[in-house]
């Protein structure tokens, strides 16, 4: 039995959204990835992979919570993109005051059981790690 799928046009809209800042920040080319790899997006320029991009849209301000929460998953399909390409993998993340961007794994992660209960779903529950939300780079204040 396949898992659903959770992914709604308006998450598709945030992920352009953020894939125009990062094109527009850092003079590339974001390439939508296959979901079997992961991570969203694979930036390129001149024609060559420069990165892999997972984006994320959060409703909340940056500094709301001490930390960030990702699904172990993803950090190792990450670390593995990387160890297979020799390019960085990024998390995006466009908050609602700050666009802010982090290198897959990011440093200091301690590992926990999460994820989302709203959907009724068990396999939303499931290993993740946190590291502090200092760790990011802010790339865009949002004017507000």
């Amino acid at each position: 039995m396949t898992r659903p799928y959770y992914e709604t046009e308006q998450d598709l809209q945030n992920e352009r959204q953020i894939a125009k800042i990062i094109e527009e920040v850092h003079n590339c080319k974001l390439i939508k990835m296959p979901i079997k790899l992961s991570l969203d997006f694979m930036a390129v320029r001149d024609g060559k992979a420069v990165a892999f991009i997972e984006a994320r849209h959060r409703k909340n301000k940056m500094d709301k919570y001490p930390t960030y929460m990702i699904s172990l998953y993803k950090v190792m399909m990450a670390k593995q993109l990387e160890a297979t390409t020799g390019l960085p993998s990024l998390l995006a993340v466009q908050f609602s005051d700050k666009f802010a961007m982090i290198k897959l794994p990011p440093k200091n992660i301690e590992t926990r059981i999460g994820g989302h209960t709203n959907r009724g779903d068990p396999q939303d529950i499931e290993p993740v790690v946190h590291f502090n939300i200092n760790q990011f780079k802010v790339v865009k204040h949002e004017r507000r």
